[in-house]
């Protein structure tokens, strides 16, 4: 039924929301927008329906609702997680008793896996889409348009396959509520689906336990989009595995490095799924940092998570990725049914072994559509009625004290090993034996290294290599700028921060620097003018408010 493309007979005016717990209105990942919402935002405005996006995160949903209502849409759109779901409801029910004829259209994962369960709970619910939503909700809006409601409350997923059909989310060019576009559009998904199936994740289900790929090309594509329209110079790919398929992403890397843009990125990849040679590919292409799903230093509790991988695999990732010279984070998770403290000193021995530079330590918690949650609740451990009973954020297979020692325990150790994790002189010289001394990443990581060390001849030196080698690269002028500024030498670092804006000016962090380099030579004119430039591209950075508060 659904034409992939072409304006809509029926075009609706369509919010499409978003808002996480009031008390984790600071937590920056937590408060951030969906990125499928935003792709679905970005597929209806382009079959013509008029598309307003809203993060009412900062705000809560007692504002929200009134916003909202100023808006008047025919659909409102809700994007429902665990940890969001209560106030996502009272955004819901106050929408439907202010605006009874708006149509209230819910989706997300939480609520894919308990449809039946929520339509009992909220009759102001009016239809639910389970699953991928673009399409579907496309669909739901046509027959809307028709004046021919579907005759169930509950849609199915439309897959879009090629998912190269559907939009880049960052496309999106409508309203904007509450949602700083350089912070949003830098985390980038370029997969569904994972062939995998861990037992504390419900993507595999979600994604109808199918992987679907956006082609290297229009990646690359989207990229170079962002870098010059929104001056974009570094990017986050948050698939559950980036690394899934070795030829795709070496391509990607090729790609990027021909694309002749210039950014630095992180992402989230598998133990089992990377080699010294695709990491080093990625590094050459921008990468400085890989984030690794490790979960656990104990073969024990990693079979018990069904993770299919194993320490002995950790570790060799690990030291690959020091190898090439990236920085390593790791996500961790403890309290597992099963889990014993002889297991915690595991993973901490494996954080002392690996050095991570970063982590995340989280308790294991029962989400809907895992296989943990669904063993749990047959057993009678919990029951989805909790999700209607409790006010917490999440529910924890194991909410014990001694798990959440554990967390601490782990955090600790993460603490402990940060300092010896950082690379330093002869780390970088081992580096350009196996990247080569081609690698500006390497130079921009060891110049960083320098001038934290006050060794600033030799950062110099680093910065002045990516410069000379690569003049169409900002992060050489940047780093410069900021040395330059470090030592008062003010003209100088004026000099660099130019050039960035003249290379990207597009990124509102070239137009701050300058803006902040002018107003310590007492160029007050002239700051004025940067800060003006630097505040036109982003309202939302409190440093561009604070120095134009001081111009005034």
């Amino acid at each position: 039924m659904h034409r992939q493309w072409g304006p809509r007979l029926f075009a609706m005016k369509v919010l499409l929301a978003y808002l996480c717990h009031y008390r984790d209105r600071h937590d920056y990942h937590i408060s951030l927008m969906p990125v499928g919402l935003v792709s679905i935002a970005a597929y209806l405005e382009k079959l013509g329906h008029e598309v307003i996006l809203a993060n009412y995160s900062r705000t809560g949903h007692r504002k929200a609702i009134r916003e909202i209502y100023a808006h008047n849409p025919s659909v409102l759109g809700v994007s429902i997680f665990t940890h969001n779901r209560i106030d996502s409801m009272k955004l819901i029910q106050g929408i439907k008793k202010r605006l009874p004829k708006c149509v209230i259209v819910a989706g997300g994962p939480h609520i894919t896996f308990l449809t039946d369960e929520y339509l009992r709970q909220y009759r102001e619910i009016d239809f639910i889409i389970r699953g991928e939503g673009e399409l579907a909700f496309a669909n739901l809006l046509e027959m809307l348009g028709r004046k021919r409601p579907p005759s169930t409350k509950v849609l199915e997923a439309v897959t879009a396959d090629p998912l190269d059909a559907l939009p880049s989310p960052s496309d999106f060019s409508g309203e904007m509520f509450d949602i700083d576009p350089n912070e949003q559009f830098k985390y980038i998904i370029t997969t569904r689906g994972c062939p995998h199936q861990c037992g504390f994740c419900c993507s595999p289900v979600f994604w109808d336990n199918k992987v679907r790929f956006v082609k290297p090309s229009r990646i690359v594509s989207d990229l170079v989009g962002l870098y010059k329209k929104r001056g974009l110079i570094y990017f986050s790919i948050r698939d559950d595995n980036f690394t899934l398929r070795k030829g795709r992403v070496m391509d990607f890397a090729q790609r990027l490095r021909d694309s002749g843009v210039w950014m630095m990125w992180n992402c989230q990849s598998r133990v089992d799924t990377v080699d010294e040679e695709m990491l080093g590919a990625m590094k050459l292409a921008g990468m400085e940092m890989v984030q690794f799903g490790v979960e656990s230093g104990s073969d024990k509790i990693l079979a018990l998570y069904d993770k299919k991988t194993t320490v002995v695999s950790i570790k060799k990732a690990a030291a690959a990725a020091r190898k090439v010279g990236l920085y390593l984070s790791i996500y961790l998770m403890t309290g597992m049914k099963g889990e014993k403290y002889s297991d915690v000193k595991k993973t901490a021995a494996l954080i002392r072994q690996v050095l991570p530079g970063d982590g995340i330590v989280s308790p294991v918690a029962l989400y809907p559509g895992t296989r943990l949650y669904e063993e749990t609740r047959l057993e009678g451990g919990v029951s989805n009625s909790i999700w209607f009973e409790s006010t917490e954020s999440g529910i924890f297979l194991r909410n014990e004290e001694q798990v959440f020692n554990w967390m601490e325990e782990l955090l600790k150790e993460l603490s402990l090993v940060r300092e010896k994790s950082w690379y330093r002189t002869e780390d970088f010289r081992r580096h350009r034996r196996v990247m080569g001394p081609d690698c500006w990443v390497t130079d921009i990581l060891e110049g960083d290294y320098n001038l934290d060390e006050e060794l600033y001849e030799a950062a110099e030196r680093n910065y002045l290599r990516v410069i000379s080698t690569r003049p169409a690269n900002p992060w050489g002028y940047l780093r410069m700028g900021k040395l330059k500024f470090q030592l008062n030498d003010f003209d100088e670092s004026e000099r660099y921060y130019r050039e960035v804006t003249r290379i990207v000016p597009a990124y509102y962090g070239g137009w701050l620097k300058l803006a902040e380099n002018r107003l310590a030579l007492g160029n007050r004119h002239g700051a004025r003018q940067s800060a003006a430039e630097a505040w036109k591209l982003n309202r939302f950075d409190a440093r561009i408010n604070n120095i134009r508060e001081l111009l005034k």
